[in-house]
């Protein structure tokens, strides 16, 4: 009798085991020139799980797992800034955990915002180590990757400070 107990209370625990499937599945973009990228690294990280876009852009990575997680995802190409998110979700809501983090760069040159005054002058500026802009459509991640060009990036604030002293 106890032996046809602890059988059923095995297969009733079997039974009641539950798999679930953690899926990410989405489109990589430039955001330059709004193209898809093609071949582009998909990693869920902290998990032995790669992937790559497809000619469009398009992935898809995920596992059937025993216990449910808040996937966090890293999407790396050359040239383009990484970007880096953790997805959680239950019934009732969809919250959205983006790495952001900032490095300071110096110019080569001091820069006069105001040409004609000398003595305010910047001498370095801080920007995005990571891409920050994406979307969800429906149940895909659009995640948009920006160039990865200090250089470029400190002219257009160079271009705002300027700008910024034509207007006033």
């Amino acid at each position: 009798m106890k032996i046809k107990f602890i059988i059923i209370i095995g297969f009733s625990f079997l039974l009641c085991s539950c798999d679930c499937q953690v899926l990410v599945k989405g489109k990589v973009i430039s955001s330059i020139n709004g193209k898809p990228i093609s071949g582009a690294k998909i990693e869920m990280v902290d998990r032995n799980l790669n992937s790559t876009t497809d000619n469009s852009g398009n992935f898809r990575i995920g596992e059937i797992t025993g216990r449910c997680y808040a996937p966090k995802i890293k999407v790396t190409y050359e040239g383009y800034k990484p970007f880096e998110i953790e997805l959680e979700s239950d019934s009732d809501y969809q919250n959205y955990k983006l790495k952001k983090e900032s490095k300071s760069v110096d110019f080569e040159e001091p820069f006069y915002p105001d040409p004609n005054d000398r003595n305010t002058f910047i001498s370095s500026t801080w920007i995005e180590k990571y891409s920050e802009d994406f979307e969800m459509k429906s149940d895909s991640l659009i995640i948009y990757l920006d160039e990865d060009n200090p250089a470029k990036e400190i002219e257009l604030i160079k271009q705002k400070f300027k700008n910024k002293n034509v207007l006033q």
